[in-house]
């Protein structure tokens, strides 16, 4: 709607997230058992932030069409 690219976004998003996923699992891997639950909270979350990003670039030619009507 703002004439940016909603597909580049969510890469950004995409790589960020990758990117906080590969902290916490060294966190996992390294630390103790509070270490390990808390990255594992935080694992979670990213991974459905991943999957909506994923289904969100699936639908966005579908959002487009919406937008522009």
């Amino acid at each position: 709607m703002l004439g940016h690219s909603a597909e580049g976004y969510l890469d950004i998003q995409r790589v960020a997230h990758l990117r906080r996923m590969r902290e916490l699992t060294t966190l996992k891997r390294e630390g103790d058992l509070v270490d390990a639950l808390l990255a594992d909270h935080g694992l979670f979350h990213l991974e459905a932030d991943l999957r909506w990003i994923d289904m969100t670039a699936i639908r966005l030619p579908a959002l487009a069409e919406v937008v522009q009507s």
